[in-house]
Order: structure tokens, then sequence, then C-alpha cells
């Protein structure tokens, strides 16, 4: 079989966050683990792999056909079902069992306008988002929203399930939708009023009619209705809750969603079966209006190994994967070079926290950290040590294409900014001399094993300037207990929240767990925090990317966390994996929701010598 190397140009860029700071909120909640255009053209057949540059691989206004299998990986077991107690990014059963109120509006990404790659889980803005079980939404004013829900959506009626049988495929109603939200906030154990206790609190939520839901908030509570709500939480008939309590096991799961579950091993497999009366159509192309979904079945294989999980791609035994390593892709396509690649900008990237709120610290003078700064070579630690597969800047956000209108790139940036990201160790001494530091200092830095040899180039680059820089690498479990507990001495190597948090500024304000490790208090920062929830709240989402991308310069002088480059990471799936291109999370925390439009093409894979 002649094979050639198909790649996607990624004009714009896919979302790995190891941290679930996308849906982290204010309050003092764990942060959890988790994997995040231009419309495809020409094929052409480059020399080798050349995973930098890429290309777009063709496709067609194909029929989409009906059937097959879609085998993907997921690293961790199932955590739970019930979204009263379990956050959202850890339901990825769910995400294809049942349905939200919104999600993102699969025209408007790569099968469509292109406005959104949904590459990434932390896209919160109102204007990508389309009707689930709510048709249409309406903004009355600022905290203020009303809800339509769509009628004629029936709960998916499984044989073979005594809890399906239970509900008998009748019809969704508006009572369903309000009886849902209150549990969520009112329920015991619920994980909502947990982690936005504020909201929970203060929200109105009332049904104006049989179809027509109201939800209030306090303008500065607005955001966590896209959060928490409305693009997060499953709908759940009421009879099943009733009648079996909490959910915990997975043959008590009824949603409306374009799949059931049918079976699940612990540790090895879940697998889904087609919901033969799913109310969705295609949106867009040439399958418009066709009954979702086109896929019968979906297994999640459950492989933690990061060799096995490679080796399943390698050999077609999985037909997508997310979030591949460098050095992984590169041996994934040495031997199977028919596979497709994109790749992608993190939404969140490392960087190096510190006590700047410590006025007796080096790190509380504004100097010394851009010194620190500044002596940090980013051009060859991009060229080396990342084979030139990383982005500056990527602090307080990364270069995600969703946040373009807010993020500052060093063309745009003033002198000031542009400074502290060339490396020029002569300045850094001048800078830590006018501190008080001319023969520099000693710093411990916290961080977990795989950091270290990053952390070593920056301690070699550090000593230039007469700072040592001590590595102490703790095991994940103590680490993650000082990060969330936000306890550490000296500095302090982190993920930031993820990008797509930065209405809520969680990495520049606040005590959220896994935020502000800097501990920033800065009334400008806050005032823009205040002036971004409002226009978030009215639904102006330019004026929301204005103010951020206006304050920028201010933040990126202060240089309150010394970045890291972020890495890209890639995806990569079969050629007859179709209707797909790389997405990974059309809304927020829906990872594999996408399945329902992609479709397998069953003969090109067998040609291919796949079963």
């Amino acid at each position: 079989m002649t094979k050639k190397i198909v790649w996607l140009v990624v004009s714009c860029l896919m979302v790995l966050s190891l941290l679930v700071a996308s849906c982290s909120s204010d309050e003092k909640e764990p942060a959890e683990t988790e994997n995040g255009n231009q419309s495809p053209t020409t094929e052409t057949e480059p020399e080798g792999p050349d995973i930098g540059e890429g290309k777009i691989p063709v496709t067609t206004d194909e029929e989409p056909q009906y059937g097959g299998t879609l085998s993907l990986i997921y690293g961790l077991d199932i955590m739970g079902y019930d979204p009263l107690t379990t956050p959202d990014y850890w339901d990825v059963a769910g995400h294809i069992t049942h349905d939200e109120l919104l999600e993102g509006d699969w025209s408007k990404g790569p099968a469509g306008t292109g406005e959104f790659t949904w590459k990434t889980n932390d896209v919160y803005r109102w204007d990508s988002k389309s009707g689930a079980l709510a048709e249409s939404f309406e903004i009355l004013s600022p905290g203020h929203m009303i809800f339509h829900i769509r009628q004629g959506v029936h709960f998916g009626l499984n044989p073979d399930s005594e809890a399906s049988r239970l509900v008998n495929g009748r019809e969704l109603t508006g009572e369903d939708v309000y009886w849902n939200i209150d549990r969520w906030i009112t329920g015991e154990g619920s994980q909502i009023a947990r982690s936005a206790r504020t909201m929970a609190e203060s929200i109105e939520y009332n049904l104006l009619d049989e179809w027509t839901l109201e939800l209030k908030v306090p303008v500065e509570e607005s955001i966590y209705l896209a959060a928490y709500l409305v693009d997060w939480n499953a709908i759940w008939p009421k009879e099943v809750i009733e009648t079996y309590g909490t959910i915990t096991d997975w043959q008590n799961s009824v949603g409306t969603g374009p799949y059931f579950i049918t079976d699940y091993t612990r540790s090895s497999a879940v697998t889904f079966e087609k919901n033969p009366n799913y109310w969705e159509t295609d949106p867009v192309g040439a399958g418009k209006g066709n009954r979702l979904p086109y896929i019968d079945t979906v297994k999640y294989l459950i492989i933690p190994d990061l060799s096995t999980q490679e080796a399943a791609v390698r050999t077609g035994q999985v037909d997508a994967h997310f979030g591949i390593t460098l050095d992984t892709i590169q041996n994934i396509t040495s031997t199977a070079s028919d596979i497709i690649v994109a790749k992608q900008i993190p939404a969140a990237a490392y960087s190096i926290a510190m006590h700047t709120d410590d006025p007796d610290s080096p790190f509380g003078k504004k100097e010394v950290r851009q010194a620190l700064q500044m002596a940090i070579n980013y051009d060859e630690i991009i060229e080396d040590f990342y084979q030139g597969e990383a982005e500056i800047p990527s602090y307080p956000i990364t270069p995600e294409p969703e946040l373009a209108a807010a993020f500052l790139s060093l063309d745009e940036a003033p002198k000031s900014v542009k400074d502290l990201y060339t490396y020029n160790p002569d300045m850094a001494k001048q800078l830590l001399s006018d501190a008080g530091y001319p023969k520099g200092f000693s710093a411990t830095i916290t961080c977990v094993n795989p950091n270290v040899d990053y952390l070593s180039i920056v301690a070699a680059m550090w000593d230039e300037i007469g700072v040592t820089l001590n590595i102490n690498p703790l095991e994940t479990g103590a680490y993650n207990s000082m990060w969330a507990a936000r306890n550490y001495e000296g500095l302090f190597y982190t993920l930031q929240p993820s990008s797509g948090t930065y209405v809520r500024m969680l990495a520049l304000t606040g005590s959220s767990v896994g935020g502000n490790l800097s501990f920033v208090d800065d009334a400008q920062v806050n005032q823009a925090k205040t002036d971004m929830l409002a226009a978030f709240a009215a639904g102006d989402q330019e004026e929301v990317d204005r103010i951020h991308k206006a304050l920028m310069p201010y933040v990126m002088e202060q240089a309150w966390a010394i970045p890291s480059p972020a890495a890209y990471t890639f995806t990569a799936w079969w050629p007859w994996l179709k209707g797909y291109h790389g997405e990974y999370s059309n809304g927020i925390c829906n990872e594999f929701r996408w399945s329902k439009y992609a479709w397998i093409d069953q003969a090109l894979k067998k040609s291919m010598g796949f079963n």
C-alpha cells in the first residue's frame, strides 16, 4: 500500500490544559486533570514529516454515511454520572448520553463558518452558543436571561435498560429543566453550590410558562450562568433520580443525548450505542438536515499508560486522539504515515509564580521580576528545547484563536514588554543591582519531576546573572496539595488557569484553587475584571476583549509571573474519520460531543487494511 502523509494547517490552535482551570471557580474547589479555521482545501505530499508547517487534508462534499464504530482513548475511569455531584469535566459519558441547554455551535466551527475551532474546551462567549435543549435564549438585561425550551425532544428509550423503560421515552418539558436547576442549586452535595457559591446563593429561577425559563443573577455573577449552568450540566428525568437517588451506576443513565451507555468494564472500556430517536439534525454541509448521529457505536478505551495510547493510535485501534506530545507524534508518524495531524496551542502554559505580595522578598520588586524574565533566552529555548514548536507570549493567556481579539502579541506590544522577551543578561544584572541585589541571590523553586529539565535550563541562564535556582521536585500528591492551598515558599512552577477564564481574571485576582499563584492584588486589574464581567453580562463580547487587550501592556510589564513558552500539542486521526477536523469540545468541557456529527468511511477503512 502506498503511504502518503497528510497534514492539517493550523492557523487556529487547539488547547490542551493539564488542569481543568478552564472550569475552575472563584471558590475553593479542587482543579482536575483533563486534556484544548481554515477550511480544508487541498492535499499535498511533503517529502517527510514537517509537523511545524503541516498541510491541509482534502475534504469534499461527500454525503455522510451511517454506521460503523468510533473508538477513542480516555485516560481515566469514569468518575461519575450525576451532575449534582460530578462536575462536567468528569462526566465524559454524559457528554454523549445527555444534552445541556446550550452547546458550542457546530455550524460556526471548521465544518461551517470557521469562527471557532472547537479545539479547546473553554469558550464561554455567548456568541459561540447554539440551542440544544433550549432552542434559543435572550439577554433581557445584564444578568437577566430567558431560555426557550425546545419542544418535541424525548428522552431516549433503551429497551434493555430498566431505568430507561421507567421514563418510557417521554417528552422533555420545561418543568424537567426547572427541576434540574433547582436540584443543582439546592441539592445536598451540589458541586455548583460549592464551586460557584455566590451565584448559587443569589440566583433567581422561574418557569414563566410551560416552555420558558427565566434566570436572574447579579451582573458580576452572570458569567457563572455560562460556566456552570447552561453549557455545563446535563438534564435528567426527574423520575430516575427519585427512584434511584444520586446516580452512581451507569445502568441508571437516562438522557436525551445521541447515545446510550450499553456496557462499562472498569479500567477497560465504555460502550455506547446510537439513540435511534435523537432529536438533532446535521446543521451544515452535504448532510445538512440528516438525523444525527451517524455512527452506530462509540467506545471509550480506558488507557492511562502513554506508551499504550501511542500504540493504539499508531495501529489504528483508535480513530482519533488528542493532547499528544511532539516526541510521541513523531513516533506515530514515523510508522503510520497515513494519519492526519493537527497542532494546537494549549489553553494554559506554565509559568514561575512567586510571592509578589511580600515587600521584603526579592519578588516583591518589579525590577527583580523583570530581570529574571530578561535573563531567559526564549528564542534559544523554543528552538532547542521545543524544536520550534512553542509560542510566546503565553502569560496571562495563550494565543488561542478564539481569544485573538483579547490577546496582545509581541508585534503589537510596547517596547517595555518586548524588552522582557528579549534575552539581555547585562540589562538583567543592572536591574538586579538597581533593586539592591548587585550580587544576585538564591531561591528555591517547587515543581514536579517532569518540569526539572526545563527548569535546569532556566537555572543555568539565571546563574549568568548571579541568581542561584535550587530545584525542588515533589511527588504529585504533595505538589497538588501545596498548589491547591497556594502554600509555598520561594518560587512555584505551575500551569496558569485556562486562558478562557480571562474574563474572571483567575490568573491575576482572588484566591481560587490554581489561580493567582503570585498573590496579585492590583487596583487596575481588579477594575478591569469588574468592567469585563459587566460587558459579558450584557452580551458585549467586543467590549470584553477590548478591555482585556488594553490592560495587557500593563499586566505583562509587571512580570508577576515568569512565563514559559506555550508548547504545541497534537491531535491525530485516521483518514476514514470524516466530518471531523480535529475538534475536541464544542462548548465548555464538552469533550467528545463532536462525535454525533462525525462519520466513518467504512469502505476507505477496509481498503487501508483495517476492519
